[in-house]
């Protein structure tokens, strides 16, 4: 039969994509994985194809180089061909159930060494005798006698590989080996027909293709798995935030009750009124994971300059001016902020000072002031470790933001001037 000239092309380069198809999913492919099972029937089929392609376009020349070339490339071509079956028996069995693969290849191992052995001794045994093939004297090859019997072998194979396919409902392997099957029983019945080289072309391409899904599938479960462990990380994490500031504020508050009980009694009564409100009205938002109400985030910190105020009536004054109150924000926001602009700005302070919060609205954002012309400090200072405590609400405030509404949080501090802190919350949660 005549062969078409595109064909040792299909071939040549159909065997380099597969060698190239065998490499990569021997490194993307897990261990055990059908992937890694495919390497080598893809290897086999590559193989195959790449040494028929020699033997194809070195046929029928003259010389001694291209009676070698033809001979072993004939030799070669024969000998995976004899082997792709049976090394693809791996990859159809991780198609199977689990709990009956053991059992398949208890029995299926034995069959299969056996059947690919006999046409390998009848391989090695025709290069003497001829029995399966020759190479005439015009360098071409011609089927031997035993050629069918090699070819019946492999189709009884075959027969038991699609039966055990259909049974187990593996529709690839069932499709691949089907395909095998017929161009195999064409290759029998029509001499020089080249059905089984295209169709086990065609099955690796299909085979790789189908790996390669696979392969992306699984990244893009274990992509999906990592965001969930982050997202569970970062809410853990301002969880913690939120157990470190929530004593802290508790403490103060407290403490301050205490001073004024040895004060003022009837202050340190408002200083409780005041504290009692914030704990009635306010710790069901604490707790929460979704954004709270600016003006419920509000009630808490005028709770909180209420009883500072109560504590420190000339040291510390404060001015509210929101006009701007429609959006949302992470519980405990501006509280630790205002905090630590009365601890650490106002109070050093021989004369005391103010503290301003405004709100305001862009087209982007919301942003939300805290100022106070207290002592300030060098920004720079809150990237150091020295001494990570007095900034710890500053950093969770900021991790917060980001994490729960897609916000930031900016400070701006000038040593004896005061200082600022933004907090800007976009319209649209940052992805």
């Amino acid at each position: 039969m005549e062969i078409n000239p595109y064909y040792s092309s299909f071939e040549l380069w159909g065997g380099i994509f597969l060698i190239l198809a065998a490499l990569i999913l021997r490194l993307s492919g897990d261990k055990g994985s059908t992937g890694r099972a495919a390497v080598l029937p893809e290897l086999a089929v590559a193989v195959m194809l790449i040494a028929d392609a020699f033997a194809y376009l070195w046929r029928g020349g003259s010389g001694d180089m291209a009676r070698i070339i033809v001979h072993v490339s004939n030799f070669i071509c024969c000998f995976a061909a004899c082997w792709i079956a049976g090394l693809f028996f791996p990859y159809l069995c991780l198609a199977l159930p689990e709990h009956r693969r053991a059992k398949y290849r208890e029995w299926w191992k034995p069959a299969i060494l056996l059947v690919c052995g006999a046409d390998t001794i009848l391989l090695i045994i025709s290069q003497f005798t001829g029995i399966m093939y020759t190479i005439g004297e015009d360098n071409t090859y011609r089927r031997g006698s035993f050629m069918g019997l090699a070819m019946a072998l492999q189709l009884l194979l075959l027969v038991s590989y699609l039966a055990l396919a259909i049974r187990e409902k593996a529709k690839l392997p069932a499709l691949v080996i089907g395909g095998a099957l017929a161009a195999l029983a064409v290759q029998a019945l029509v001499y020089g027909a080249p059905t089984l080289n295209i169709v086990c072309g065609v099955a690796g391409l299909l085979i790789f293709a189908r790996e390669m899904i696979r392969e992306t599938r699984k990244s893009e479960k274990k992509d999906e798995l990592i965001i969930r462990n982050e997202d569970t990380i970062m809410e853990m994490q301002a969880r913690i935030a939120l157990s470190q500031i929530k004593p802290h504020f508790l403490y103060n508050a407290l403490n301050s009750v205490y001073v004024l009980c040895g004060r003022d009694v009837n202050q340190a009564r408002s200083a409780i009124s005041h504290l009692s409100d914030y704990l009635r009205s306010n710790m069901s938002y604490i707790d929460s994971k979704l954004p709270i109400p600016f003006s419920r985030e509000m009630e808490m910190v005028e709770n909180y300059l209420e009883i500072e105020k109560i504590r420190f009536p000339e040291e510390l004054s404060y001015s509210i001016v929101t006009p701007v109150t429609n959006f949302s924000l992470p519980a405990l926001t501006i509280q630790p902020l205002v905090e630590n602009a009365v601890r650490h700005g106002i109070m050093p302070l021989d004369y005391g000072g103010i503290i301003t919060i405004t709100s305001r609205e862009t087209e982007q954002a919301w942003i939300v002031s805290i100022l106070d012309n207290g002592v300030g400090f060098r920004p720079e200072t809150l990237e150091s470790t020295e001494d990570p405590a007095n900034h710890i609400g500053i950093r969770n405030v900021r991790e917060r933001l980001e994490r729960v509404s897609g916000g930031e949080l900016l400070i701006r501090s000038d040593p004896g001037h005061g200082t600022e802190a933004i907090i800007r919350i976009p319209k649209e949660k940052k992805s």
